[in-house]
């Protein structure tokens, strides 16, 4: 499968405004290409930052027909299947889903104050999210437009998730939890998005959400060379502790927990340095060692690699 073919007619309207807090100020940031696993397209998309709130946007952003040609495939960058089991072989090797799934929500239990045991889980990946909250008593609703992690998410849970674009999701009730771990940096209208997540959401519910930090040690180290905030075209949206906040507040909801999580593969800096052999066994072991203290550091000053935000619903 290539999505090379989709280049042309690439983008969409051009933006006047922020789109976490609608400011007018924005401004040119970088321009960085097109770029798909491995491959690198010639064709550039500006990046935009917004002076008030610090997010940063694709400046015109991608067409909507083609983020979604590549979103009914994956949203995780796989250009091709992948099995359960090899999922989970990923996690043991480098424990990370799993992990974030059963903290995020465990958390956003703690928090809700509902009394609805209806979860959705919007962007439901390869099914981990899902099934900690059904561990949790939740009753789940599950969607995802992405063929290779619902191939996965079935493996996993025996169900399948709804292959729709939250957008185009038609919901029967309310919630007591709304997971979107990982999405909203995906959203042409973020702002159109958290507008419907307050809608689906009882009184005293809560939502959970994780987005990559615009503002990461990794972007002001790397810049445009970052593909964990900064993948493009996927990634439609860079946001900032500030601009994250400004976004869910203005929908009528009150934040009331903001943690950063950094976590690197522990190959992450001998896989850059191309080393290998018993030099790359002894680096990966000091990357394990350091990376809690490391981390901590970061998270003191705001640099983190992920936000993850709580906000309960007015």
């Amino acid at each position: 499968m290539t999505y090379a073919t989709a280049v042309s007619g690439i983008y969409g309207d051009v933006l006047h405004e922020c789109v976490s807090c609608g400011g007018e100020k924005i401004k040119f940031w970088r321009q960085k290409n097109f770029q798909y696993t491995e491959s690198v397209n010639t064709t550039a998309f500006s990046i935009y930052r917004c002076e008030s709130c610090g997010t940063g946007f694709l400046n015109r952003p991608p067409a909507r027909q083609w983020l979604q040609s590549i979103y009914q495939y994956s949203g995780q960058a796989l250009t091709e299947a992948i099995t359960l089991e090899a999922v989970l072989a990923q996690e043991t090797a480098f424990p990370n889903c799993r992990l974030d799934a059963d903290r995020m929500s465990h958390q956003a239990h703690q928090l809700n104050s509902s009394d609805n045991d209806q979860a959705l889980d919007i962007g439901s990946g390869f099914g981990f999210y899902t099934q900690a909250l059904r561990k949790l008593g939740y009753n789940t609703v599950s969607i995802n437009p992405g063929k290779y992690e619902n191939d996965v998410f079935k493996s996993l849970n025996g169900d399948e998730p709804l292959a729709v674009m939250f957008e185009n999701y038609e919901p029967a009730g309310q919630f007591g939890v709304v997971m979107m771990s990982q999405v909203l940096e995906h959203l042409l209208e973020p702002d159109h998005a958290i507008g419907k997540v307050s809608g689906l959401l009882a009184p005293g519910g809560v939502l959970a959400c994780a987005v990559p930090n615009y503002d990461s040690f990794l972007v002001k180290l790397l810049g445009t060379k970052d593909n964990a905030c900064l993948w493009i075209p996927e990634h439609v949206n860079y946001f900032t502790e500030q601009g994250l906040t400004a976004l869910v507040e203005k929908n009528g909801f009150r934040v009331v927990k903001v943690k950063q999580i950094t976590r690197i593969p522990f190959n992450a800096v001998s896989k850059r340095l191309r080393l290998k052999g018993r030099p790359a066994g002894v680096v990966d072991g000091m990357v394990k060692f350091l990376q809690i203290p490391f981390a901590g550091l970061m998270h003191c000053f705001g640099l983190g690699i992920y936000i993850n935000l709580y906000a309960v619903k007015n």
